[in-house]
């Protein structure tokens, strides 16, 4: 029977709706810093050719910092634009990125009362987030989740990122459940599909519409338990898989 219910963060108990217009707006100001003579959409062209190439990277990391990964970002951006002797300019661009980018993050609208009621339901709660802990911890206490988490972990915590197997048992373990008593709550397939699968966790996609998921790089994934387009779905859902037993359940086909 279903007793926790683990959440993604950015993506998930967090709307990406605004990253894209503020990421633009680093993008602009840091043109300006490297006194770049490209056109802001060739700028902005480049960053995201960066990105991919990086994601192909670290894709295939179990673990790594956010940092070193904004970092590897920056850097190829660089050599992209010919200006690879100008990576001092980091230490603004992260500061500004990881305070710009978690600033434009909202609570979903439904997100509160949807922790609350689950907790009416005697729910464990926990977030498992792809972030350091200076990226995760904030938004934890901004958004006022403490309240209604019984725990949380970050990458940086557990020395492991989704979807290696190591991050989902750490936060099994602080929950002190098992794989088959959790729901699994992400917006990434390629990170939190796959890995909660691959554990044995039920899941659940939340899918925001023009908003794609960080990080994916085309690998083949298992498809989802549940899809949902809002957190409210999920008391409902909750309800009846410890209702169903557990051989009845239908998997997607």
């Amino acid at each position: 029977m279903i007793q926790g219910v683990f959440f993604d963060v950015g993506g998930t108990l967090y709307s990406y709706k605004n990253m894209q217009p503020a990421m633009m707006g680093i993008l602009r100001e840091l043109a300006e810093r490297l006194k770049l003579r490209h056109e802001f959409a060739d700028v902005a062209r480049h960053y995201q050719a960066a990105n991919r190439d990086v994601d192909k990277l670290f894709a295939q990391k179990s673990f790594y910092l956010f940092r070193d990964y904004f970092e590897a970002t920056f850097r190829a951006f660089l050599s992209r634009i010919d200006r690879e002797h100008q990576h001092e300019h980091f230490e603004w661009f992260e500061r500004v990125q990881r305070e710009r980018l978690m600033g434009a993050l909202d609570l979903q609208p439904d997100c509160l009362a949807t922790l609350a009621r689950l907790k009416e339901m005697g729910v464990s709660l926990s977030a498992v987030s792809n972030a350091d802990e200076n990226h995760l911890i904030p938004l934890i206490e901004r958004g006022g989740l403490h309240r209604w988490l019984d725990h949380w972990t970050s990458s940086e915590a557990a020395g492991s990122c989704k979807p290696d197997r190591q991050f989902f048992e750490i936060a099994l373990g602080k929950a002190g459940l098992t794989a088959g008593q959790v729901l699994f709550v992400g917006d990434s397939r390629e990170q939190d599909i796959q890995g909660a699968h691959a554990v044995g966790m039920k899941t659940a996609l939340i899918t925001e519409l023009d908003q794609p998921a960080p990080m994916h790089v085309g690998r083949e994934t298992p498809d989802p338990d549940f899809t949902i387009t809002r957190l409210s779905e999920l008391p409902a859902i909750v309800a009846k898989l410890r209702a169903t037993p557990p051989a009845a359940i239908q998997q997607p086909s």
